[in-house]
């Protein structure tokens, strides 16, 4: 669980300068960014005729549209999925601005991923999973996961917040959709909600992904809305077509395929899945203080029972 006496260092008020120059200044910016063939910007938009005309569905509620779709590519297939989603939470931090200051300059490829999470490590981030890994993960293929992520992010200073779930089919449902939906205002008559919030990293054992909304059916039951980095989608989606009548004749409706739905059934197959969230549960900003920074080091998690 988050301290008390972290949840109060959040709360202070402190100058921002010192993180905010760190990663102006630090080797990040000087590291290459990902290539934008491998990367598919404007998503999330894509999803919504097929949410919107769907007939099975009720409504909907998407991420923001400042998140990237980066699958796998044929160098890092089957071992490179959490680098993927990590570049995904990238995407989003990339073009959120806070206090008038961006929060990264660019998404990252791979191998600077393992160069900064060595970087965290010798400064004391996570020191039992830096152990576990030997200390390296530098041009190697070995995976990572989310505590890999949360060190990567607090040695930049991005807060970010893990959450375990050890009864997921219901109240990973429930929490998922509470995240979704506390920060709008929802209108009785529309289907598809676009949000502020950032992606979710969803890890269970051997594979993580990337959270971008849910969906709830006019069944009662609900679905996640997934990117898996290991299933590549077309940069169209794989268009179908339906032609509607009307008074002013045929009018042609595209229709995109919606790239993973994950159902309550699908979640039941793992006992427990962690989430990595950016920011703080609770929504308090990106930019860590130089006290929160620190406590960091050692990664705590929210439990959800």
């Amino acid at each position: 669980m988050i301290s008390k006496e972290l949840d109060e260092a959040i709360d202070v008020q402190e100058p921002k300068r010192l993180l905010i120059e760190h990663i102006r200044t630090d080797l990040y910016n000087t590291l290459p960014a990902l290539r934008q063939d491998g990367r598919t910007s404007r998503i999330i938009p894509k999803l919504e005729p097929n949410l919107k005309y769907s007939n099975e569905t009720q409504y909907a509620y998407l991420c923001s549209d400042h998140t990237d779709y980066i699958p796998s590519g044929f160098m890092d297939s089957g071992w490179g999925c959490g680098y993927r989603n990590c570049q995904m939470l990238l995407s989003f931090l990339e073009k959120e601005k806070q206090d008038g200051h961006c929060l990264l300059k660019h998404v990252i490829d791979i191998t600077s991923i393992q160069l900064l999470i060595e970087k965290a490590w010798q400064e004391g981030f996570d020191p039992a999973g830096a152990k576990q890994l030997k200390n390296r993960v530098f041009k190697t293929r070995k995976w990572i996961g989310t505590t890999e992520v949360y060190s990567l992010l607090a040695y930049l200073g991005i807060r970010s917040t893990i959450v375990d779930f050890h009864q997921p089919q219901e109240d990973m449902l429930d929490w998922v959709e509470s995240y979704f939906t506390s920060c709008i205002s929802t209108n009785s008559e529309q289907k598809v909600y676009y949000t502020h919030r950032p992606p979710l990293y969803l890890q269970h054992q051997g594979h993580s992904r990337t959270v971008i909304g849910i969906e709830k059916l006019k069944s009662g039951k609900r679905n996640l809305l997934l990117l898996d980095p290991a299933k590549r989608i077309r940069k169209s989606f794989k268009r179908s077509h339906a032609d509607k009548s009307s008074s002013l004749g045929q009018k042609k409706i595209y229709l995109y395929h919606c790239p993973y739905r994950v159902d309550d059934k699908e979640i039941a197959k793992h006992q427990q899945y962690q989430i990595l969230v950016l920011g703080h549960v609770e929504n308090k900003g990106y930019f860590a203080s130089e006290q929160e920074r620190e406590a960091m080091k050692n990664i705590t998690s929210v439990s959800i029972n």
